[in-house]
């Protein structure tokens, strides 16, 4: 019987749950310290790492579709200038063969 009496007095006659009703730590309640606060806070790393992984793909699949080989101005124009001088007889066949295939090796 005295164990019982040394138990109730510990509780200072506030109950199993505290003092205010189970409304704290003992009844799962959410604390800065753990609880349901650790949760969210992990959630949330969880969300922003997940939106970085997002947006890395996408910047990364709109890079590669931006420096797909499409042949500069330049090479437009060197083409046009050389097909003018083959036309004008200035080039035979072979020099022209050989400028279209340079032009080609260095404009994809």
């Amino acid at each position: 019987m005295s164990e019982m009496a040394t138990v109730v007095l510990q509780w200072g006659g506030h109950g199993p749950m505290g003092p205010h009703g189970g409304h704290g730590v003992a009844a799962g309640g959410a604390t800065a310290t753990g609880g349901m606060g650790l949760w969210w806070l992990a959630a949330g790393v969880l969300l922003l790492l997940a939106l970085a992984g997002v947006s890395l793909v996408y910047v990364s699949r709109v890079r590669a579709a931006s420096t797909e080989t499409t042949p500069p101005k330049e090479a437009d124009s060197a083409m046009q200038d050389l097909r003018t001088q083959y036309a004008r007889g200035e080039i035979d066949d072979e020099e022209f063969a050989n400028r279209a295939a340079t032009l080609n090796l260095e404009w994809g």
